[in-house]
């Protein structure tokens, strides 16, 4: 083994490590690998970004927008109505009907494209054969998968598969070279979830639906252990003259707030700047025992203003002021990344910048040099604090500079909370308390020994009792939620005060931008106008205390709002509208468009079949025709395309170069054959298959293919077989992605929406493998 190949199998298996442990985005992985192979000269610099404009690599953002521009100009709407009439309502009619459509759709569109845009019309096909949905989307999503076995177009592997074939010099795939085994494969997997795999998957409607059909429509279901309640707000009540938003009803009690009985007139069009008035009822929905858990809260003020210092010193803490060092590896991060309170063991109570003093959102603050902090921090924690080499000019704040830190606005409060109360068991940061009371948790009372300053994820314990720095206006808060009086709850029914809004169900799309967010960080109800009522996530519901939870690809929302706001999510592209509970005659799709789209889809086939241009360009050729006649905009066209895939090919295409011009792939390719040998070509060829379909579960298909493919090409010519025949069952093995929901954005897409475990993939997808292996090996064999 050379230095050279040694170098570029370490940057295989590093690069390996991070793509199965994540600890680095895949596509920053990928970057990192090219960045590496340039800087050691192991590729040329024109090898290095000749990634980019490769081939492959443009075909595949071509067909992102192919994909968004036939699924803009109206399609799907198209689509249900035939599968309908073709499918009848038997469970069986429709799953064919639907995996061959979908897997029509798949050998020319993008495999996400495809399953976004079948999405919402196998909801809709569920609902109007009274069908669980858990026993279509499944079957939908793997066939988007086996559609695109069956052209060169249909996946991004079979591009990457043909580009390596031609970079080792051999004749590239055609357009339908991987029909004859593609097409059969597509069959065979649509027979065994048709007979055999809808009998494995749950028939129940989800939880989340009502076990209960109306004529044209189904009835979501509410919360089971969520109840109607009606709150009135006294004349005495502080929250009289308050918006929503500022009564943190959501944040603290999990409480949706439906309506409002005002004077006996109902008021249902509701946002957080919406003010409550004297004698208010508020309808809203919640569990009534965290209501009186929170009730018994008891805050007791132990000091105000200047004060807290002397009582804070009692408690061996002192205060100190301290800039941050030009050049501390704490300038760029904000106070939430640093983790100071964990690392310094101190609580930050302001921060003094070139924009003045800052004292609330202090976690959100991006430290540089020269920023002044004011810090409560532990006497025997003084001395590594200053060790730290993070901060300069560090002194104790003088006794009459107290009164600039503690204004008689501020107080040091001891809190208990129940044993009852649903905070016991959360971690600090799932409490509300800093970000939705602005209370700083000093301390921690508990035996047999106290905490000080205790970090976002400690949990508390029944018992516990808490020393707080808050102010007289967090007090004013929890008097006023306390202040609220339920009244006649039991006659209240979601009918009664629901009649001027609409229900929906969404899940982010594929190109969502709010994946990673909170439902607080995106402001949800004021920028939409709607409420969410539950987030369905993994086979569990989740109702209470959503603002903090982040959003994940595949979760389903239930959304409640006025009739309009909901029709304006038909044209978000954060969202994927499933369902809604009143259907009226919405925006008819253009015949018009969806004629004009397939016609630029059927020219860019005749182009390439024809040999009139190659793939690459008649790709782009029709992503501009899309864009010009106005299938879709411009913008839409950029937000289409998954970047994160696209340099994730053509990042590592580059280390594929590598491996051929080192011999690395040479090398491995003989221990393969060794290995291989006594089992002759067909051994080969069950190998590499198995070792792909293992790998496709944690190592993303485009890298696993540049790996997988140019070692299979080396691996070939020890058998002196065609490596055509391997390449191609690599391509077909790294596609058949069905064994978990990870494995493929489209599996992850219908997870929430079908309701699936885990444990539903694997029982589906371990046995699909199987059939789909059982079709492609004796294929390529006959064929060959």
């Amino acid at each position: 083994m050379t230095l050279e190949i040694a170098s570029v199998l370490t940057i295989l298996v590093i690069a390996v490590f991070f793509f199965v442990t994540e600890k680095i985005r895949m596509d920053v992985v990928a970057l990192a690998v090219l960045s590496i192979l340039a800087v050691t000269r192991l590729v040329s610099p024109e090898v290095a970004l000749g990634g980019f404009s490769n081939p492959a690599v443009i075909t595949v953002w071509a067909m992102f927008i192919l994909s968004a521009g036939l699924s803009a100009a109206g399609i799907d709407d198209l689509i249900g109505r035939q599968i309908l009439k073709v499918s009848g309502k038997s469970e069986t009619g429709l799953i064919l009907a639907i995996m061959l459509t979908t897997g029509f759709l798949s050998a020319f569109m993008s495999n996400i494209g495809v399953a976004a845009l079948m999405l919402p019309v196998v909801i809709e096909l569920a609902r109007k054969t009274r069908t669980s949905p858990a026993q279509l989307l499944m079957p939908m999503a793997f066939a988007s998968l086996l559609g695109g076995l069956t052209t060169l177009i249909g996946t991004p592997p079979n591009l990457v598969a043909s580009n390596a074939l031609e970079e080792a010099g051999r004749e590239p795939f055609s357009l339908f070279e991987f029909a004859p085994i593609g097409v059969p494969a597509l069959i065979m997997g649509t027979l065994f979830m048709a007979f055999i795999g809808r009998r494995l998957l749950p028939r129940d409607l989800p939880e989340r639906f009502k076990e209960e059909w109306q004529e044209d429509e189904f009835t979501f279901a509410y919360s089971i252990e969520d109840q109607n309640l009606r709150l009135q707000v006294t004349d005495d009540s502080p929250f009289v003259g308050a918006t929503l938003e500022q009564t943190r009803l959501g944040p603290l009690l999990g409480f949706h707030v439906n309506a409002i009985d005002r004077n006996g007139t109902l008021i249902s069009n509701l946002d957080g700047n919406t003010v409550l008035h004297k004698d208010d009822r508020l309808i809203v929905q919640g569990k009534v025992a965290d209501f009186e858990a929170f009730r018994k809260w008891q805050a007791f003020e132990l000091a105000n203003g200047t004060e807290i210092a002397e009582l804070l010193s009692y408690k061996k803490l002192v205060l100190i002021s301290a800039s941050i060092k030009p050049g501390s590896n704490l300038e760029g991060l904000t106070v939430s990344e640093s983790d100071f309170r964990s690392r310094f063991e101190g609580l930050l109570l302001s921060i003094r910048d070139d924009d003045g003093v800052k004292r609330s959102n202090l976690g959100e603050h991006r430290f540089k040099g020269g920023d002044r902090l004011q810090i409560e921090i532990k006497k025997e924690s003084l001395e590594e604090f200053s060790d730290s080499g993070q901060f300069e000019d560090i002194e104790f704040i003088a006794e009459e500079s107290l009164g600039d830190i503690f204004t008689d606005a501020d107080a040091l409060l001891e809190m208990s909370i129940p044993a009852e109360s649903h905070l016991t068991g959360l971690h600090l940061r799932e409490t509300g308390l800093a970000d939705d009371l602005n209370l700083r948790v000093v301390a921690i009372g508990r035996k047999p020994e106290s905490l000080i300053f205790p970090g976002g994820e400690e949990k508390l314990l029944e018992g516990d009792k808490l020393l707080i720095h808050g102010n007289r206006k967090s007090i004013a808060l929890i008097r006023g939620l306390q202040s609220l009086v339920i009244e006649n709850a039991e006659d209240i029914s979601t009918p009664a005060f629901m009649t001027e809004q609409d229900h929906c169900e969404v899940t982010l799309s594929p190109q969502s931008s709010l994946s990673g967010k909170t439902l607080k960080q995106i402001n949800f109800r004021n920028r939409y106008g709607l409420q969410v009522e539950s987030i369905w996530r993994r086979d569990r519901s989740y109702r209470s205390y959503l603002r903090n939870m982040t959003l994940e690809f595949g979760d389903a929302l239930l959304l409640s709002g006025p009739k309009e706001r909901i029709d304006e999510l038909d044209d978000d592209k954060d969202f994927l509208l499933l369902t809604r509970s009143h259907r009226e005659a919405g925006k008819a799709p253009s015949a018009k468009n969806a004629m004009i789209a397939g016609a630029i889809m059927i020219g860019v086939v005749a182009a390439i079949l024809t040999g009139f241009l190659s793939v690459a360009i008649a790709s782009v050729v029709g992503a501009t025709l899309m864009i010009l006649v106005r299938c879709l905009s411009i913008e839409d066209a950029y937000r289409s395309i998954d970047w994160k895939a696209v340099f994730l090919i053509a990042c590592m295409i580059p280390l594929g170069a590598a491996m051929n011009d080192t011999g690395a792939a040479s090398w491995l390719a003989k221990g393969v054959a060794a290995a291989a040998k006594p089992f002759g070509p067909w051994g080969l060829l069950i190998g590499l298959y198995i070792m792909t379909s293992l790998a496709t579960t944690i190592v993303p298909t485009a890298a696993l293919i540049v790996i997988m493919a140019t070692m299979g090409i080396d691996a070939s010519a020890e058998f002196g077989i065609d490596p055509k025949w391997v390449v191609l069952a690599i391509a077909m093995s790294a596609s058949a992605s069905f064994i978990s929901p990870i494995s493929h954005p489209s599996n992850v897409l219908v997870m929430g929406p079908g309701g699936y475990r885990f444990v539903d993939y694997m029982k589906v997808g371990i046995l699909l493998v199987i059939v789909i292996m059982a079709t492609v090996l004796p294929m390529i064999w006959f064929l060959s």
